[in-house]
């Protein structure tokens, strides 16, 4: 009877757990599933999408005037649309309050703005050069940071060490980092609105991910991912299609 009564109780707990996996696991796929947001792009239909550029939206103006752009200005990366309480998804031992959230946000949003301006000014053979004010035949971007959840390296270590099948879903379910942008993109010159775009990516899945046992690495590496595909994009003709830049890789870095 005692026997019977602890197979019972074990029985309770798996289905809990599995419970709660599901749970959480539909959680993390409405995540990655959700319309892109408008934010920061409210004016514009963000159901658009152009074959020119692997994002949630992508608009490019149709007379978009090949040829005629030589620089780029990216004026900012702003966080002013992060909606509030959202840090809370990125709470842990070493996020405890919004001021860390936010602190770490900027890390990540000048890090952003870093690596736009690198990818471009050392794109192989490169056509567009990155300037420091609008000019008459050149770009001015404008970026936003409009989701972002931070890892949670403790959870994630433990989805690493505890060998139970579907434990590493599990934990990636409770912490699922990923980041959203949103960019104007305007003629130097006019002032024009020429292009927008919009975009949520989580980290490439690995079957071991040491960049999750982090808190920001995931994040950086999605940011310096879109700066790479930004700078391929100003350094083709007329936004010509660009890489997805893949999302699946077996090692961890």
């Amino acid at each position: 009877m005692r026997n019977l009564s602890h197979s019972f109780t074990k029985f309770v707990a798996a289905v809990q757990v599995v419970a709660a996996l599901f749970t959480l696991t539909g959680c993390a796929v409405e995540k990655r599933t959700n319309p892109v947001s408008n934010l920061f792009l409210e004016d514009r239909d963000v159901s658009v999408k152009d074959k020119t550029l692997p994002f949630d939206h992508a608009w490019v103006e149709p007379n978009f005037p090949l040829g005629h752009y030589h620089n780029v200005y990216f004026r900012s990366v702003t966080l002013s649309k992060l909606p509030p309480e959202s840090w809370k998804d990125s709470k842990s031992v070493y996020i405890t309050s919004e001021a860390d959230f936010m602190k770490e946000s900027q890390l990540l949003a000048d890090y952003f703005l870093e690596q736009l301006k690198n990818k471009v000014e050392k794109y192989p053979k490169g056509t567009m050069k990155v300037v420091d004010k609008p000019m008459p035949d050149g770009l001015v971007i404008d970026l936003a940071i409009t989701e972002n959840e931070f890892s949670q390296p403790i959870e994630n270590t433990g989805a690493l060490l505890v060998p139970v099948p579907g434990s590493a879903m599990l934990f990636s379910a409770i912490s699922d980092p990923h980041v959203a942008f949103a960019a104007r993109v305007y003629d130097g010159k006019t002032g024009k609105l020429v292009a927008t775009a919009a975009d949520r990516k989580f980290p490439p899945t690995r079957l071991l991910d040491l960049n999750k046992v982090t808190v920001t690495s995931p994040n950086r590496e999605i940011v310096s991912t879109w700066a790479n595909i930004i700078a391929e994009a100003l350094n083709r003709d007329g936004f010509a299609k660009v890489e997805s830049q893949g999302t699946f890789s077996i090692l961890p870095w």
